[in-house]
């Protein structure tokens, strides 16, 4: 798994295990927010430590997380 999620406190934690946020992973970065945010998680931190390179596929993940949290009054 590339992503790893865990509740912490109010918040849901999504940890990056790649280095490349890429058109590879990406699509799975959007389904984990997208299932969190159908969940009623709305405060996300997204922990990209081990990723050391984003291209606009990446970007667009990170877009909707903030999108989303944000239209659930949630944070990112």
């Amino acid at each position: 798994m590339n992503f790893v999620v865990e509740k912490k406190d109010k918040h849901t934690l999504i940890t990056s295990k790649v280095e490349k946020l890429n058109n590879v992973v990406a699509p799975e970065l959007k389904g984990e927010v997208v299932m969190l945010d159908k969940n009623g998680e709305s405060s996300m931190i997204i922990d990209l430590a081990e990723t050391r390179y984003c291209d606009s596929s990446g970007l667009s993940a990170l877009l909707v997380a903030n999108r989303l949290t944000r239209a659930s009054g949630g944070t990112l």
